[in-house]
């Protein structure tokens, strides 16, 4: 893998490139694009979700409908957390 931190225009950008084995050694190419030319629709991975890549699109609206949606306190989440805690521990007994 090899990483390169770029600094153009003032923005920061790191690159990654994983090379395959049969390429190590020969000269390989990268070809710059603009960011203004990506499409809306263009998939992106996330790591974090199963399944099949979001595009654009579809990750902004699920960031909208979380930040709208319905939620608990932080000590509501630790209790719950903590109940479930006690679940899993007495199962592995």
């Amino acid at each position: 893998m090899i990483r390169k931190s770029l600094v153009p225009d003032g923005k920061t950008v790191t690159l990654s490139f994983k090379v395959p084995s049969k390429y190590i050694g020969k000269k390989i190419e990268v070809i710059a694009f603009d960011k203004s030319e990506e499409n809306e629709s263009e998939a992106m991975a996330s790591p974090s979700l199963p399944g099949n890549p979001m595009s654009v699109k579809e990750f902004k609206n699920w960031i909208k409908e979380s930040e709208e949606g319905s939620s608990i306190s932080l000590a509501e989440a630790k209790n719950r957390w903590e109940s479930q805690r006690r679940k899993l521990r007495q199962l592995t007994k």
